[in-house]
């Protein structure tokens, strides 16, 4: 049996409840929220739980998870200073990992590409390679990413646990319900 790296005993709070699951190596769990102005609260919730910057009685964390936090940046700071590539790698990546090069199989992307100039998957992509370089424990989602670039987001998540580690999708949507390993629905309560 695969090592086991999160097991929930169920989630719940006055407005729903996560039933119980358990994480292993190798596997990738679909937590679906479904869709609403709910999503981002109960997602936020999730992934501070995953990435244990709050702690929850019902949950243990043998290995915390990552979160892959997408670029934002200021429309400041994107106007007048913008972040290029090499930047963003060097101050959020682990430089030695061959997730870095990844990034620049992209065509049209090199050191001194301005992240602003990037499509949205292509810095969605950024965000995954920068957080697998540094861990091989993930929680993502797929915000703002079509039925084709959330496949191939999901394919390139699953040929990586493969390999060793573990993720944990956080979706609005059950696109993905049959490209898991495990498939939990939230529950509301009353």
């Amino acid at each position: 049996m695969k090592e086991l790296l999160i097991k929930s005993k169920g989630i719940r709070t006055d407005q729903y409840f996560i039933p119980p699951f358990e994480l292993r190596e190798g596997e990738l769990v679909v937590l679906y929220l479904y869709g609403g102005a709910h999503f981002q609260g109960i997602k936020t919730e999730l992934v501070n739980i995953f990435t244990e910057k709050i702690k929850n009685k019902n949950v243990i964390i043998y290995k915390p998870m990552n979160y892959v936090d997408y670029f934002k940046e200021s429309k400041f700071r994107k106007l007048f200073f913008p972040v290029r590539v090499d930047g963003y790698l060097r101050k959020n990546a682990n430089l030695e990992s061959k997730f870095i090069q990844k990034i620049f199989e992209i065509p049209w992307i090199n050191k001194k590409t301005k992240i602003n100039e990037l499509y949205w998957n292509t810095k969605r992509l950024l965000a995954l390679y920068t957080t697998f370089s540094k861990t091989k424990y993930i929680v993502f989602e797929l915000a703002g990413q079509g039925p084709e670039d959330a496949k191939e987001t999901c394919d390139i998540v699953r040929n990586e646990i493969r390999k060793g580690g573990s993720a944990i999708l956080i979706d609005w949507a059950s696109d993905m319900k049959d490209n898991c390993d495990k498939f939990i629905t939230l529950e509301w309560n009353g």
